[in-house]
């Protein structure tokens, strides 16, 4: 029961900061570009885009932050995503040569989030809703 309430809390948590992110990058894209994603050049459109895919990954978990064993594939497709960002952020800091200060503010919080999904799918029951009409179980 217990580590329900952590699960739903780590995808809601993670909805939360995604619809942020998504939010920046449509008010903001210029103060996104200049504080957070600072890979040049800067581009309107491609911030937009990412806003765009990003906003509907946060609804996805905060809906599935109320019963996430219900949700299975959708926090697997998320954590792969994750995945694969982190990994791609690594590659830059590593090839890039980036100093501390890049690895601390742009490539830890990455793999935390990934570490994050991944612990999610570890803790939860994902045997509940899979494949199985019944209902869950109340958390």
């Amino acid at each position: 029961m217990r580590e329900m309430k952590w699960l739903r809390g780590l995808v809601l948590f993670a909805g939360v900061m995604y619809g942020l992110v998504a939010v920046a990058l449509f008010i903001a894209p210029v103060w996104f570009f200049e504080n957070v994603g600072t890979f040049p050049p800067f581009n309107r459109h491609y911030m937009g885009d990412l806003g765009s895919f990003l906003l509907p990954m946060a609804v996805g978990l905060i809906v599935a932050s109320r019963q996430p064993q219900r949700h299975f594939l959708l926090i697997v497709v998320i954590a792969a995503g994750n995945v694969l960002h982190a990994l791609n952020h690594i590659y830059d800091a590593v090839i890039g040569r980036g100093d501390w200060a890049h690895w601390l503010s742009d490539t830890v919080p990455l793999v935390f989030f990934a570490v994050i999904f991944l612990w999610t799918m570890k803790i939860g029951d994902w045997r509940l809703g899979i494949g199985d009409s019944s209902p869950a179980p109340k958390l």
